[in-house]
């Protein structure tokens, strides 16, 4: 564990610097907060105006207070700031919570403000969470620490939440309170000054108190290393993350298929994708999945049960199984025998099993028993409706008693019956996680599932294969003082030959005249293509012609995408011809690279050729990829099905897809300085030896100082 924060989550003194006597303010709010909860440690309330804050001793400067203190909450006007760290430090406090606004996020006289705290602090060797933050909450019965200025009280459990917004914090507090979400741990980072998101859940990997990270995030300061840091820490316990901004575009490079299809989100997919963060749409999903590791055992498989009293929140259930990645198998004969005895003669029993709502207590506890010890199902969906005479809280607490030491994944479903969560909460305090509505259940019984699997899946290596780095490396100091450059087609097969991937042959002709004389020496039938490193799309600007038999049809052909280009205005990009055979059999796919200035490098695979953009069949990943990605990546796109052969089509050499992603993978690690890259078509067949890159462009980005 960090100890480094251990005085902010664990403290046993408290100043609260601007400390207000005038009831309502936040500052009197928080300090009440920490009285009402329950702060086991000591309080010093710091204000210069009064003697005494709710009825403990106030001081006029913290270096007055003679006690030794862990943790300053600093809640004093922005020009204040400043004076009070300076005596932080005297007084040798080691972390200072700032929930003063007024920073960066107010503009550039905040900003400034901002660059001198953060001075001060790595001068002083303070941590510093803040500024423009709510606090910190740590549930634990030692400590009852509640430092935020949000009225209501926080439930206890084994959740740590860390928020980038005060705001949304504030409401997911009240949300935990109606919903029965137990909380372990909260803190709002704010404009993350010093402790980001990063420090804090690295703290909280090796926290026992923290069963599952949840995670708001509006934008990542180093995200390679929060990739890095939740990689190692979902094999140990779950992340689950909601990233903002979804749709602001981070990568524009719109002279490739790749770039243009990548964005922002496409990165946070892929970062926590290969992180193993499980990712979620709104703060409902988050907690509803959070609440779910939080109290329910991880399933062993697949197979769900389903015990209702209402058939139509049953069907509900089936349904989204399958979304969910789960099955709804019929129970074993002994377990149907059993259930027939204690149920209704014409309830169901096959599964789901259902009770009617004439469903006692009692039968409820014994149908759950029952349905536990069934070897055929690995879950259960415990589903309640409003029955119309019988006491709810007294059916919930049974099952709640039934499930309570079983090791399966146990569910509970109370709908329309809101009144009765909070209740359950002090009568059956170990009860199963509480859903309002069974499709919900489901949904988070699959993640729970998704999530051992991670747990259970190799990580994979890095592969490394035998390549020619000093071939590629002459052929980049050929253009080191070009800048950012697009490279000749006739560079860009050398340097993919040298990784050992497969460019199919190809004949360069300057113009009609010359096409003329190489034309009767070909083997037909051919393709035509127009080429430039400025000409970007052949195919749109009517650049490309294929399936040519004869060499009057070549010609003509040559003739015709000069009169396009010409027409589109693109003939000054053309340079010359490039002829080559024509493939008709194989998938049509799409290799890629593109890079995102924080991120780096990310590699994409999806269905190629020309409708790759309308399509939009693609999976990135950040590079280098292991090859347990490479796998994954070419499994994960929705056509991959055409990979594996339909009706009279033969499979695809799906290894040799993965090994050329490892192969560029790893050309993009020797080789930092291609920004984009785009091979497409790649056809693959069920033969390696016909798998050819048909069309490849390669853009580097090189300065002065390139050498070899």
């Amino acid at each position: 564990m960090n100890d480094s924060l251990n005085n902010l989550f664990y403290p046993k003194s408290i100043a609260v610097i601007g400390a207000s006597a005038k009831e309502g303010t936040l500052s009197w709010e928080l300090l009440n907060n920490l009285i009402k909860f329950g702060y086991k440690g000591k309080l010093f309330p710091v204000n210069p105006n009064a003697e005494s804050i709710h009825s403990i001793k106030s001081y006029r400067r913290v270096s007055e207070i003679e006690d030794s203190i862990d943790l300053a909450i600093m809640m004093v006007s922005r020009k204040l700031v400043l004076d009070a760290i300076d005596d932080c430090h005297r007084k040798k406090i080691s972390s200072v919570v700032v929930i003063t606004a007024g920073f960066k996020e107010s503009g550039a006289e905040g900003a400034i403000l901002e660059e001198e705290l953060v001075k001060r602090i790595k001068k002083y060797g303070i941590r510093l969470v803040g500024p423009n933050c709510m606090g910190i909450i740590n549930t634990h019965n030692k400590i009852r620490l509640n430092a935020t200025f949000v009225q209501g009280e926080p439930i206890s459990g084994g959740i740590g939440f860390v928020s980038q917004s005060g705001a949304l914090g504030a409401a997911v507090l009240k949300t935990l309170q109606q919903n029965d979400i137990g909380l372990s741990q909260f803190i709002s980072i704010g404009n993350k000054a010093d402790i980001s998101g990063n420090a804090v859940i690295e703290y909280w990997k090796d926290d026992p108190d923290i069963k599952v990270i949840t995670v708001y995030l509006e934008s990542f300061g180093k995200p390679r290393r929060f990739m890095e840091l939740s990689r190692e820490i979902t094999k140990i316990k779950p992340i689950i993350a909601i990233k903002s901004a979804r749709t602001a575009q981070g990568i524009r490079a719109a002279s490739s298929h790749t770039g243009a299809l990548a964005s922002s989100d496409t990165v946070t997919n892929a970062l926590f994708e290969q992180s193993g963060v499980i990712r979620v749409s709104t703060i409902d999903e988050m907690f509803d999945i959070a609440k779910a590791f939080d109290k329910a055992n991880l399933p062993k498989g697949s197979r769900l049960g389903i015990l209702t009293n209402a058939g139509g929140p049953a069907i509900l259930a089936i349904d989204e199984s399958t979304a969910a990645g789960l099955t709804v198998p019929q129970l074993s004969k002994a377990t149907q025998k059993k259930l027939r005895v204690a149920a209704p003669l014409e309830a169901p029993v096959f599964n789901p099993v259902d009770l009617l709502p004439s469903a006692s207590a009692e039968l409820y506890s014994s149908a759950t028993r029952i349905m536990l010890k069934d070897s055929n199902i690995d879950s259960l969906i415990v589903i309640l409706g409003p029955p119309l005479s019988l006491s709810t809280l007294e059916i919930a607490k049974s099952v709640s008693n039934a499930c309570k030491d079983s090791r399966k994944t146990c569910m509970l479903v109370l709908m329309s019956q809101d009144e009765v969560i909070s209740r359950l909460r002090n009568e059956a305090p170990f009860h199963p996680p509480v859903y309002r509505f069974p499709e919900n259940a489901v949904r988070a019984i699959g993640k729970l599932l998704e999530y051992k699997n991670w747990q259970e899946s190799e990580t994979g290596e890095i592969i490394h294969f035998n390549t020619d780095k000093n071939s590629v490396r002459k052929i980049l100091n050929k253009y080191k003082r070009s800048g950012e450059v697009y490279l000749k087609f006739e560079d860009v097969s050398k340097i993919l030959n040298a990784y050992g991937m497969p460019v199919i042959e190809s004949i360069n002709s300057k113009n009609i005249n010359e096409l003329s004389r190489i034309a009767e020496k070909l083997k037909y039938p051919v393709v035509i293509k127009a080429m430039g490193r400025n000409l970007i799309h052949k195919s749109d600007v009517g650049g490309v012609e294929t399936d040519i038999h004869t060499e009057a049809d070549l010609i003509k052909a040559a003739r015709n995408i000069l009169e396009n280009l010409g027409r589109h205005k693109k003939l000054k990009q053309f340079e010359y011809f490039l002829i080559q055979p024509y493939i008709r059999c194989g998938v049509e796919t799409i290799i890629g690279i593109t890079k995102d200035e924080n991120a780096g490098h990310l590699i994409m695979f999806g269905l190629g050729g020309i409708f790759v953009e309308v399509l939009n069949d693609v999976k990135f990943k950040l590079l280098p990829i292991r090859n347990s990605e490479a796998k994954s990546m070419v499994r994960s796109i929705k056509s991959y099905k055409l990979l594996t052969g339909i009706r009279a089509r033969k499979a695809v050499d799906i290894n040799y897809i993965e090994e050329n992603l490892l192969r560029l993978s790893q050309l993009i690690e020797d080789f930092p300085e291609f920004t984009e890259v785009d091979l497409n078509p790649f056809i693959f067949t069920d033969k390696k030896e016909e798998c050819k890159i048909l069309d490849a462009r390669m853009k580097v980005v090189l300065n002065n100082r390139y050498a070899d």
